[in-house]
């Protein structure tokens, strides 16, 4: 008796193994295949960690938390999560996409709701990001002022802050946003006029549960003209 139960506990184990198999998929970060080893079972997702980890460009870490997906380079250059322009890039925590560049002499504010015209010093240009920024949490967050690491480089290794206080154009200092949620500005530089722009980092910054660690997920976008 004792061997036609383990026998039929086999047999069980086996057949869940197969409707395992038989449901796998495959999964696509920003239209490019990541993973073909996604497993279906009991209507939730399974993805090999390192899958998402190579796709991210992110290292592996197994800490006393658990495992933990960080930037690689430690204190290199700031590299993050990578795109360029339009793509919609995904930090584990928020939906960043650069909608578009300016590069001007005269910018008109268009987030904060006063219309107010931004010029430059003599010799320099603005150049203005303007952002989508899209909650990707199950629960309520406040995304803030982007962090201080935040900067536009050029190809010389200079880097641009951008403008703050009343000079930014964004609606709120704290912007709520439910899960799914998005909001738009634009972020503004001043750079000198023979600049040759390279990437945009973006250190995101926000409160609420599950918001631990996002200043550490940065990301990198190539804004070059």
């Amino acid at each position: 008796m004792k061997r036609l139960l383990v026998w039929v506990a086999f047999l069980g184990l086996a057949v869940v193994a197969l409707a395992w198999v038989r449901q796998s998929s495959n999964l696509f970060i920003n239209g490019n295949l990541a993973s073909s080893g996604v497993i279906m079972h009991d209507g939730s997702e399974y993805v090999p960690v390192r899958d998402v980890a190579s796709a991210l460009k992110l290292a592996i870490t197994n800490t006393s938390r658990g495992i933990e997906l960080a930037d690689v380079g430690g204190a290199n250059q700031v590299s993050g999560i990578t795109g360029k322009v339009g793509d919609v890039l995904w930090n584990g925590y928020i939906r960043l996409q650069i909608v578009k560049v300016i590069r001007t002499k005269s910018y008109t504010r268009q987030f904060t709701g006063d219309n107010q015209v931004i010029t430059p010093d003599q010799g320099h240009d603005l150049f203005v990001a303007v952002c989508k920024i899209s909650n990707g949490l199950k629960n309520g967050v406040t995304v803030m002022y982007p962090g201080g690491e935040t900067a536009l480089t050029d190809d010389q290794g200079h880097s641009y802050s951008p403008f703050l206080g009343m000079s930014a154009d964004i609606g709120s200092r704290g912007t709520d946003l439910l899960p799914g949620a998005s909001f738009s500005s634009a972020l503004i530089f001043e750079i000198p006029s023979a600049a040759v722009v390279g990437d945009m980092v973006y250190q995101a910054s926000m409160a609420g549960s599950n918001t631990n660690g996002v200043e550490k997920m940065k990301f990198r976008v190539s804004v070059k003209q």
